[in-house]
């Protein structure tokens, strides 16, 4: 039997497209599933070539999540640098947060940033939905972070994460 190939950017923009406006019962689900893979699952996926796609949607729903009134009045960047992707490659999104507003940007094109957080994929995933917390895997050596800690300590207050009430 043979697995057919699906184009990454067609992927993301059907994704985009099935989940736009479709209710929090979607993240809660996925967040769910995320919460009872175990570590290799995770990993395994996350070094497949499905590992664009959910970081595509995943960073695609940040500005949805975006908890606007915790967010008011705060400037900030923050740069996700996710390891452990196929062939060793790193992912870089940033967040440009702006008085209630965010915006992403993918790569390495953005202005320099306030923060940089440094976490391997399976981790980033159980971060982004609820499973694990960012303040204890930081302190656990889980994620590394350059530049502003306040900013980064700051950052988790800001989004509704899915999986936590």
């Amino acid at each position: 039997m043979s697995v057919a190939r699906v184009d990454p950017q067609q992927a993301v923009a059907t994704i985009r497209r099935s989940l736009n406006g479709a209710p929090a019962q979607v993240a809660e689900g996925v967040a769910r599933l995320i919460r009872n893979s175990s570590e290799d699952r995770l990993e395994r996926l996350m070094s497949s070539p499905a590992r664009r796609v959910i970081l595509e949607t995943i960073f695609w729903q940040m500005p949805k999540r975006l908890d606007r009134r915790r967010a008011a009045g705060a400037k900030a960047s923050i740069r996700w640098r996710i390891t452990g992707g196929p062939g060793d490659r790193v992912d870089t999104y940033q967040l440009q947060l702006e008085d209630g507003r965010c915006q992403v940007i993918r790569g390495e094109n953005a202005p320099e940033p306030r923060v940089t957080l440094t976490v391997d994929g399976a981790e980033f995933l159980r971060i982004a939905t609820g499973s694990s917390d960012a303040t204890r895997a930081f302190f656990s050596g889980r994620v590394g972070v350059a530049g502003d800690i306040m900013a980064a300590a700051k950052l988790a207050s800001m989004f509704i994460i899915p999986g936590r009430r």
